[in-house]
C-alpha cells in the first residue's frame, strides 16, 4: 500500500519506532515515509505493526497485540541500537538505554512467518 494509506489505516493511532540518520524515533508515524527500511508500530493491547518501506511503498504486517506471540528481551547492551547513542528520546521514554521486546509470530496466516515486531519493553504495571 502507499505510505499515506498505511498512516491512515494500520498506523492510525500507533506509536512507532524506527532509526534513521537523526537517531532513534519513538513517536507517531510521520506524514512522509521516513528514511528507513523498517518501522515498527503498536497500539497497546490492540495491535502490533511492522512496515517494510521501499520508497513510498509500505509492505505492512498487522497482528493482534500478543496474539500467538512469544516475547523475548532485546538488551540495550547487545549493540543493535548503539549507533544512535545520544540521539533520540531518553531511555525513560523508550530510547537508547531502555529494554526492548521482540514479539515473534511463528506462523503468519498459514505459515508465512516468522515475523518480528519490536517495541520498548513493558514495565510491570503498564497498561
Amino acid at each position: 500500500m502507499s505510505w499515506a494509506a498505511a498512516v491512515a489505516g494500520p498506523l492510525s493511532g500507533a506509536t512507532c519506532l524506527w532509526q534513521d540518520l537523526d537517531g532513534l524515533h519513538i513517536e507517531p508515524p510521520p506524514d512522509v515515509p521516513p528514511p528507513t527500511s523498517i518501522l515498527w508500530g503498536w497500539v497497546d493491547g490492540v495491535r502490533v505493526i511492522r512496515v517494510r518501506l521501499d520508497g513510498s511503498t509500505a509492505l505492512v504486517a498487522v497482528r493482534a497485540d500478543k496474539a500467538g506471540a512469544r516475547t523475548l528481551p532485546w538488551s540495550p547492551r547487545d549493540g543493535r541500537v548503539a549507533a544512535s547513542e545520544g540521539r533520540g528520546p531518553a531511555a525513560r521514554n523508550g530510547g537508547v538505554g531502555t529494554a526492548y521486546e521482540q514479539i515473534i509470530i511463528d506462523g503468519v496466516d498459514g505459515g508465512g512467518g516468522p515475523i518480528t515486531f519490536i517495541r520498548p519493553a513493558r514495565v510491570a504495571g503498564d497498561g
